[in-house]
């Protein structure tokens, strides 16, 4: 793996030989950019809690049939 930070980028390079879970990457990088949005906004808290909530919520209608038998 290499990392390298430019004036504008930070580049992370990955050996084709590493096994890597292309979904969970995209899901970590996602995560990193809702970072970078929230950390130029003005939401509060209590708003991102809410936002959270709601996901999760989101997430278990889409999910459960794979946890309840």
């Amino acid at each position: 793996m290499q990392i390298q930070r430019t004036q504008d980028e930070l580049i992370i390079r990955f050996s084709n030989a590493i096994n890597i879970n292309i979904q969970y990457l995209q899901k970590f990088l996602d995560y990193l950019r809702f970072i970078e949005i929230s950390s130029k906004n003005k939401t509060t808290e209590e708003q991102i809690l809410e936002l959270a909530s709601e996901i999760n919520q989101s997430w278990w209608q889409t999910n459960k049939n794979k946890f309840i038998k």
